[in-house]
């Protein structure tokens, strides 16, 4: 004779998200430009703001923009020595 309970499974589910989003449309140069300037990005790639252009930074490379390593006319080699830093701690004057 057959028998059944009642139980429970766990069952991974997606769920699709629709997200406010920015598109940006830019020349190679201008391109290249962002390229060069978050060569000049420091902090920590996962728990500061950084982690947000290295993101910019990956979406550039996969569409084919020149990295700023590359030989020849680049923007980076234009920049300055300084560099912008994130901070992994919110501060009060920039609460974000």
């Amino acid at each position: 004779m057959a028998e059944a309970a009642k139980t429970t499974v766990s069952k991974t589910i997606e769920r699709v998200e629709k997200v406010p989003a920015i598109t940006l449309t830019v020349s190679i140069e201008e391109a290249e430009t962002l390229m060069a300037v978050g060569a000049k990005i420091g902090g920590d790639p996962e728990h500061s703001p950084r982690k947000h252009y290295a993101a910019v930074t990956e979406a550039l490379r996969d569409a084919g923009v020149r990295d700023y390593m590359v030989g020849g006319e680049h923007p980076f080699k234009y920049l300055g020595s300084g560099a912008l830093f994130f901070s992994n701690k919110k501060s009060s004057v920039f609460p974000f």
